[in-house]
């Protein structure tokens, strides 16, 4: 579980002002939110990585999997999964690491790369190395930041299918920040919306995914149906005259 009471942020001002949402473990929480909205800085916050005022309750131990990872280094597959178990430089193997190594290898379907260097592999496959990598430590809490943001839409979708399933399957808490709608319309169970350095809202998708919530948070004018379970959308700009103005 993530509870957060509180929160805010500053840099040079003020990123997120006062916020407070708790999410529980065996879900798919989204973060979403305008470009510069805070979402980043919401995970970094939780993950330690900067400072805050407020609290944080984080029950468990917390694997992150931010955006800045390179991926160009010479490390095999099976290389870079067992670095998520690296605690200090005296690490040694052992048989229990390696065994974790190719259950987690074998879980995403992997060991058929395990020499492989993934500087040498696709976007679809690196994405899931490295989330083999923040799985690897057994974490409670999952934290990705734009996970799928550089793949195409085949590796988007089998990406997070992948996560929903294993948030399921290992109980974890699992906070995703993403962009795109159709990706959060369909795979996430809760959503937060962050909005002028604060929360617009919390819920599932419809309660989100409104009329009066695109136009106000997007600018944009959408027009919103159901079939079946999933909801489908049609966006016009608001604001023609201004791109007419270019």
């Amino acid at each position: 579980m993530i509870d957060i009471k509180n929160l805010t942020i500053n840099y040079d001002k003020k990123v997120i002002d006062d916020i407070s949402f708790t999410i529980e473990p065996g879900k798919v929480n989204v973060l979403m939110g305008r470009n510069g909205a805070g979402k980043s800085s919401i995970l970094n916050a939780i993950s330690g990585l900067i400072s805050y005022d407020g609290n944080i309750r984080a029950d468990g131990k917390i694997s992150y999997l931010n955006q800045n990872v390179n991926t160009k280094i010479n490390f095999t597959v099976f290389e870079t999964i067992i670095l998520g178990k690296v605690k200090s430089l005296n690490f040694k193997l052992s048989d229990e690491d390696i065994n974790d190594t190719y259950e987690i290898m074998d879980l995403l379907k992997l060991r058929k790369f395990e020499n492989k260097k993934i500087s040498k592999m696709s976007g679809g496959e690196v994405q899931k190395v490295l989330i083999a990598q923040a799985l690897i430590s057994k974490p409670d809490i999952l934290l990705l930041d734009e996970p799928v943001s550089a793949l195409d839409l085949h590796n988007q979708y089998e990406i997070l299918a992948i996560i929903k399933k294993l948030t399921q399957k290992l109980n974890l808490t699992t906070l995703i920040t993403l962009h795109q709608m159709e990706l959060i319309e369909r795979y996430a169970d809760n959503i937060i919306l962050i909005n002028n350095n604060k929360i617009y809202e919390v819920g599932d998708k419809y309660q989100i995914f409104t009329k009066k919530m695109f136009d106000e948070v997007y600018n944009i004018d959408a027009n919103i149906s159901k079939m079946d379970d999933n909801l489908l959308f049609l966006f016009n700009m608001n604001n023609k005259q201004q791109i007419n103005e270019f």
